[in-house]
């Protein structure tokens, strides 16, 4: 749930920020207990709230919620995710909350690769679950990334999710996200995206350029704030062009040539 960091504000951006604080201010009060029960060295849900929290307090420009999603919109995740799928890309992993509901549901640890930003969190993650792979870097480069090209190489992506707070990027950011998403799975391959706007995360433009389209899955209010579901899949079976030529890169790699490097937080 972590995104690279905002260069620029605009209205929207300032809002969400403002309106973020004004919740997440007596969040923190009444979490008194959370913090006595961490500090206490329990090993429990309340632990994996302080720490997310402590995140977005440190980084709030960069952090798309102040809370890892709660089990209610974790299960609203995953039940968007096309049926049989086996093999799962996860974006901004967080506290592991999305991939704790991913693997109870029956996804295989070798078989999900996550990314996430925050040095912290990547820490985390990688101490939670051992022997899952968990790529440090910039969502908007995975397309660059070695592991993840790999990933892709071995078997067949099916889905991609996502908590990233991509209502609050840039449309060029959002077109580099979906467009290499889109380049590592097959034709029919699912980007799942939670959002807590009323409406689509992703700008009709990216849509367009893309030739994407959306199905709002699900809504939950059991959740800090509620949140949509959204599943975005190709409209005519094939992604137009413009992406990041995800296929020549394999072969480079193929050939031991122009290996991609991941971009590290910075």
């Amino acid at each position: 749930m972590v995104l690279p960091m905002i260069r620029s504000f605009d209205p929207l951006q300032v809002f969400m920020l403002l309106a973020t604080a004004f919740v997440a201010i007596p969040l923190f009060v009444r979490t008194s207990k959370w913090l006595i029960d961490f500090d206490a060295g329990r090993d429990s849900r309340s632990g994996e709230r302080w720490i997310f929290f402590r995140q977005w307090l440190s980084r709030p420009l960069s952090t798309a919620a102040f809370s890892p999603s709660s089990r209610f919109l974790n299960r609203r995740m995953v039940a968007a995710i096309p049926p049989g799928t086996r093999r799962v890309i996860e974006l901004g992993a967080g506290t592991g909350a999305l991939t704790r509901a991913l693997i109870d549901h029956g996804i295989a640890v070798h078989d999900l690769l996550a990314i996430e930003f925050n040095p912290n969190l990547h820490r985390y993650l990688s101490e939670r679950f051992p022997g899952l792979a968990v790529v440090r870097g910039d969502a908007r480069a995975m397309g660059d990334m070695v592991e993840v090209v790999a990933f892709a190489r071995q078997a067949p992506v099916q889905a991609v999710v996502s908590g990233l707070g991509l209502l609050s990027m840039s449309r060029e950011a959002q077109y580099t996200i979906l467009a290499d998403a889109f380049e590592l799975m097959p034709e029919d391959g699912s980007f799942v995206q939670f959002t807590y706007g009323p409406v689509t995360p992703v700008a009709d433009e990216v849509m367009r350029r893309l030739d994407l389209r959306a199905r709002r899955h699900g809504f939950t209010l059991r959740n800090l704030p509620p949140a949509s579901v959204y599943v975005f899949t190709r409209a005519h079976g094939e992604l137009q062009p413009g992406g990041r030529e995800i296929a020549r890169r394999r072969s480079a790699l193929d050939a031991g040539q122009d290996r991609p490097r991941v971009h590290a937080d910075h």
